[in-house]
C-alpha cells in the first residue's frame, strides 16, 4: 500500500529476511514454539506480498531469501529469477502464514484473517495471470485454489458482512467494531493526525462545485 507504483526496490524483501533470520536466531530461545512460528508467518507474509507486488509489475525478479550483506555484490546483482519460480516461492510463504498468523494478536498488528483478505486478492491476479497468458495450467490452479481456501477463512468465520454505509467506514473515529472493516489502524492523537479523505467525496467537500 506504501508504493503502488511500479518502482523497482527490495528494501521491504530485506526486512522480511532480517526479521526472518533474526527471529530464527536471537529471539528464538526466548519464544515459545507457537510465537514462534506466528512470526516467522509475520516475515514470510510480508515478504510474500512484496514479491506479488514486484512480479504483478516487472514479471521475473531476483528472489532473495536471506538477508543481502554489502558486501555479497554477486548475490546483490545476480540475475533475474522465471515469474513462476519466484510465485512457487510465495505460494509456500502464503501457505505458512495461513497455517501459523494468530488469529488475533491485538490491534494494529497483523492476524490470519487480514493476511488471509489480501492473500486471496494476490493469489486471484497471479493465478488469472497464468490462466490467461496460457503460462502454466498447473500453477494457475494451484493459486487460485488458494484463492478460495483463503477467502473461504475469511468468509466462513462470521466475523464480517457488508452493512455499513460509505460514510460510516470513511469518517468515523474508530473502525474497531465496524462489521466490514477485516483490518484497522487505531488513531491517536498524541501519535498521529487523523483525517478523512472520504470525506471529500461524500458530502462535505471543501470546494464549491465547478460552474
Amino acid at each position: 500500500a506504501e508504493h503502488p507504483g511500479p518502482n523497482w526496490n527490495f528494501y521491504w524483501v530485506r526486512k522480511a529476511n532480517v526479521m526472518l533470520d533474526r527471529v530464527a536466531t536471537f529471539a528464538k530461545p526466548n519464544l515459545s514454539e507457537e510465537a514462534l512460528s506466528h512470526w516467522e508467518g509475520v516475515g514470510r507474509f510480508f515478504r510474500g506480498y512484496e514479491y506479488s507486488r514486484l512480479v504483478s509489475n516487472f514479471g521475473d525478479v531476483p528472489y532473495f531469501d536471506k538477508e543481502v550483506l554489502p558486501s555479497d555484490m554477486d548475490y546483490m546483482y545476480k540475475a533475474r529469477d522465471d515469474r513462476g519460480y519466484v510465485m512457487d516461492k510465495v505460494y509456500e510463504d502464503f501457505t505458512f502464514a495461513l497455517s501459523n498468523l494468530r488469529n488475533d494478536d491485538g490491534a494494529n498488528y497483523l492476524n490470519r484473517y487480514a493476511a488471509a483478505a489480501l492473500i486471496s486478492n494476490l493469489m486471484l491476479f497471479e493465478g488469472s495471470w497464468q490462466t490467461y497468458h496460457k503460462l502454466d495450467d498447473a500453477r494457475a490452479k494451484k493459486y487460485l485454489e488458494m484463492t478460495v481456501e483463503a477467502a473461504e477463512l475469511v468468509m466462513n468465520s462470521g466475523k464480517w458482512n457488508f452493512n455499513a454505509d460509505f460514510k460510516s467506514i470513511f469518517a468515523s473515529e474508530s473502525l474497531a467494531n465496524n462489521p466490514e472493516v477485516i483490518f484497522h489502524r487505531v488513531y491517536d492523537d498524541a501519535l498521529a493526525v487523523r483525517h478523512a479523505v472520504g470525506s471529500y467525496s461524500n458530502g462535505t467537500e471543501a470546494q464549491s462545485n465547478a460552474l
